[in-house]
């Protein structure tokens, strides 16, 4: 159940919801806000701060329970750490860890207060915050057990302002906040479903559906299946699809602005969609092929971004193509040593069929050409290479622009979806070299993150290009604050951050 989010003219003393949620920093005077509640309490607030049961600590809680002065039973003070290292990523984590706080004590309605001041990037740190926080995926646990069957969720959450001019003007802020965060969201959902619910067919009817959404009247949506591929050349995508029965799709999501001209600039963003990855003939371990449930987090991300990107309707065209595929073993599979031409022509020596989500990139890039961007950014669970030297708080980045990529990371810097620029020099390219085709797809067993990078640049050529490997960004093994272990949704953020601020220059 989506948590729904109101906004209203009032005060915490008469909110008559479950709980109310009080700010507290470390070492520092009560907020006006929350002196109010405490002086309406009997000052319990103050007590507790006295005698250090609640220090503002970052992410601490505590759940006072009252009685009079108040129209709610409870009080949930808020830790937002030091004032003078206030940011926007505390106020996501505070924030998110008082939702699940109170959600998981059965909450059912919050308020929270939003003083004069908060800056518009504040009101959607808290949102998305929120929103992210309490996201939990369990459409296919069934258990009849006590927790299980008594599914908590807060249903609603409603911000205070102190005027109708406040309440405008947050309103608008919140609702842009909401479709990020709900992009994230599908982000989310579409990583975690297991391959059986999730086939590229499953993948481009959602697509289908993202761009008929009635907010989304300014979507269009285009499925090339198996004879439309084969006929326009995507033999390195049909090559990987070719080991099992499901039928392969490049999903083509397109955004223009109504006033859209040919000097418009676009952006297209590249997904990769292996839906399922065993390794194909290149086999990979039993443990190592139990998470390839969410080799398609890169085509999520493109998914949830143009969801995105059709409601907050920026001044560019944004293109979202999504290659979709399993990749299966078979009598029919692609065999190491095969020879496959790319779209746009360029021959590739199959040498690891495990090396497969570089294959249906090259021809989506190559694609990427027919429109004409100004710039191409491609997503992809890439290399676990990426995963060893960056762990999973950040994705790499490597590309042909220097100030593409400055943007991106720029954007990540805002967005708390970091990246960290990895090398792509010319050196690289001596590993790839093939004795019978234009490039082999695997390097010579060193830098296996540039080596992907490195492989990918040949086909994206002709437009400034960026490479973001999220192989450990995409997922969260223990869970963090409003980031649950599973699927993170990495990418919307950042992308929909990078997309706002090219909106801003043009505007």
């Amino acid at each position: 159940m989506s948590t729904k989010i109101d906004i209203q003219v009032g005060d915490l003393r008469t909110a008559e919801v479950d709980a109310i949620c009080c700010p507290v920093f470390e070492d520092v005077e009560l907020q006006a806000p929350t002196q109010l509640v405490d002086r309406v309490i009997g000052g319990q607030i103050s007590r507790l701060l006295e005698l250090g049961d609640h220090k503002g600590k970052l992410k601490q809680n505590t759940v006072l329970y009252v009685s009079e002065g108040l129209k709610t039973p409870r009080v949930c003070l808020v830790g937002l750490g030091k004032m003078e290292k206030l940011s926007l990523e505390s106020i996501r984590q505070a924030t998110a860890k008082s939702m699940t706080t109170l959600r998981d004590l059965g909450v059912k309605s919050v308020a929270c207060w939003l003083p004069d001041g908060v800056t518009t990037e504040q009101v959607q740190a808290f949102v998305v915050g929120a929103k992210l926080g309490l996201y939990q995926f369990k459409q296919y646990q069934t258990s009849n057990s006590d927790e299980q069957s008594e599914s908590k969720s807060l249903e609603e959450l409603l911000l205070l302002v102190p005027d109708e001019d406040s309440k405008v003007s947050v309103e608008k802020l919140v609702r842009i906040a909401e479709t990020i965060a709900d992009g994230t969201i599908l982000a989310r959902d579409l990583t975690n479903q297991p391959a059986n619910y999730l086939t590229p067919t499953d993948l481009a009817e959602t697509a289908s559906q993202v761009a008929q959404a009635e907010d989304n009247g300014s979507l269009d949506c285009q499925i090339y299946s198996r004879p439309e591929l084969a006929e326009k050349g995507f033999d390195a995508l049909l090559g990987v699809a070719q080991g099992g029965p499901e039928e392969p799709k490049l999903i083509q999501l397109s955004y223009r602005p109504d006033d859209a001209t040919e000097s418009t600039d676009t952006v297209v963003l590249v997904g990769k969609g292996v839906t399922f990855d065993s390794g194909g003939l290149s086999l990979k371990s039993g443990s190592g092929m139990m998470s390839m449930k969410d080799d398609m987090a890169g085509a999520a991300t493109v998914l949830g971004t143009m969801q995105v990107i059709g409601k907050i309707r920026p001044n560019l065209n944004v293109i979202g193509l999504i290659a979709a595929t399993e990749n299966m073993p078979s009598g029919t599979a692609q065999r190491p040593g095969d020879v496959v031409r790319s779209y746009g022509g360029k021959t590739i020596e199959i040498l690891n069929t495990d090396a497969e989500g570089r294959l249906v990139l090259a021809d989506a890039l190559g694609y990427a050409k027919n429109f004409n961007p100004k710039a191409v950014i491609d997503l992809a669970t890439l290399t676990g290479a990426v995963v060893t030297a960056l762990g999973r708080c950040v994705a790499g980045i490597m590309g042909t622009d220097q100030e593409l990529i400055d943007q991106l990371k720029a954007a990540g810097q805002t967005s708390h979806e970091r990246l960290w620029q990895l090398p792509l020099f010319d050196d690289y390219d001596d590993a790839l070299k093939s004795d019978i085709a234009d490039v082999k797809n695997i390097g010579d067993g060193t830098a296996g993150a540039i080596a992907g990078a490195a492989f990918l640049k040949h086909f994206a050529q002709g437009y400034p290009w960026a490479h973001i490997d999220i192989a450990g960004a995409s997922e969260y093994l223990k869970g963090n604050a409003y980031l649950p272990k599973g699927a993170s949704g990495y990418g919307v953020r950042l992308l929909t951050q990078f997309i706002r601020d090219l909106d801003a220059k043009i505007t």
